[in-house]
């Protein structure tokens, strides 16, 4: 081998790991200067080193980044990777790892690189809770969510930086005042959240929207005199008593005696039937199984949370508690009635002899990764099942 090749290797190896010193200056030949400044600028582009982060000449990133965006920001913010450890509920886009959705990489005008102001970057997302009330929370009406929410996890589904008492108690006092408006209880290990809406509401003492007769009446002595059990509450509600009367049931749910109580708050919610404002709110509670994985399924169904529109929340003699069984999808595909693939007791699935309904085809529960959400390819993979002479 000549020394000619040689020397090549070695340039090729060279030019493979040194880093190029190519400053900001040769970056802003091309890329407008005045886009990368703002009241808070990035250390690497305040340092004129755009290489900290971005490739040269080629990458297998978008916008030449040296690695997937959210890898190549914890480099250096290596606090949080323990901050947001196991256990952590993430909010959307630290799961999705987009941290570009809230902060600006290069230059911004808000403290930690945030493209808007607290408030306003909190609702541009999350617009279902930009709501005007009668009375509302301070931090609310300042947009501060951080007083309250963890930015990029937290230890339950509403990332609260604390659990809900010892959050509320961080700013009022645990005091004889506070306490003589609750019946002189002890407050410790207290759910606020549980009847006051931490955004607003119609009264000053933001409880929430709908008031169970006895407590608005407030006469406690109607439910408290009596035991925590399901016949407490039939004294009044024995009407109910019926729509448990089923083969599928939700008598059970709760080790307390209780099952009323696992989902409607005795006091106070957010809409009638003191339910809170997503009924999947409180479904999550128990099948939080079920909303992970629909959470990570690609294609999910509509309105997915509002598990009553598919499902009796008391009692039906079909699995899963199905409002009519497989009826239930012509509730909203009404056009399938007559125009669909064969179902019913004439048509029988080869792969366990039981009737073929909606569901043998789709997964609408869970949703799945495939459009239509059914339970394979539409090209092949899920006809061929059945269907193996093709």
């Amino acid at each position: 081998m000549s020394i000619f090749r040689i020397l090549q290797g070695f340039v090729l190896v060279w030019l493979l790991c040194v880093p190029f010193s190519v400053g900001a200056m040769e970056c802003f030949d091309c890329h407008d200067a005045g886009k990368f400044k703002g009241e808070v600028v990035h250390k690497p582009v305040a340092e004129a080193n755009c290489l900290v982060c971005h490739g040269a000449h080629v990458s297998r990133f978008e916008k030449l980044l040296k690695k997937k965006s959210h890898e190549l920001c914890l480099e250096c913010h290596q606090e949080l990777s323990s901050e947001l450890g196991g256990g952590m509920v993430l909010h959307e886009p630290v799961r999705k790892g987009e941290c570009s959705s809230c902060h600006d990489p290069h230059a911004a005008e808000y403290g930690k690189l945030l493209s808007k102001t607290g408030g306003d970057l909190c609702f541009s997302c999350h617009e279902e809770t930009h709501k005007t009330f009668t009375y509302s929370h301070k931090p609310y009406v300042d947009g501060d969510c951080s007083a309250c929410h963890a930015a990029h996890g937290g230890s339950d589904s509403r990332l609260l930086k604390a659990d809900a008492g010892g959050l509320c108690f961080s700013c009022h006092q645990d005091n004889k005042q506070l306490r003589s408006k609750h019946l002189g209880k002890d407050l410790s290990g207290v759910d606020c959240l549980s009847c006051h809406h931490p955004h607003g509401g119609e009264s000053q003492n933001l409880l929430r929207a709908f008031s169970h007769k006895p407590f608005a009446d407030k006469n406690c002595r109607a439910c408290h005199d009596g035991e925590n059990d399901f016949d407490n509450c039939l004294q009044c509600h024995e009407a109910v008593l019926g729509s448990f009367n089923y083969a599928h049931n939700h008598l059970g749910v709760s080790g307390s005696g209780n099952p009323c109580t696992s989902c409607h708050n005795p006091h106070v919610g957010d809409r009638k039937g003191l339910l809170p404002g997503v009924l999947g709110n409180v479904c999550k509670d128990c099948h939080a199984d079920t909303f992970e994985r629909r959470r990570k399924s690609l294609h999910k169904h509509e309105n997915w949370e509002n598990c009553n529109d598919c499902h009796n929340i008391h009692g039906s003699n079909h699995v899963a508690m199905l409002i009519e069984g497989q009826k239930v999808c012509n509730l909203c595909h009404d056009q399938h009635k007559g125009f669909t693939h064969p179902i019913g007791e004439s048509a029988i699935d080869p792969r366990n002899n039981q009737a073929m309904d909606c569901l043998t085809c789709h997964n609408a529960n869970d949703g799945t990764d495939y459009r239509y959400y059914l339970r394979g390819s539409a090209e092949r993979g899920l006809c061929v099942q059945c269907h193996q002479g093709y």
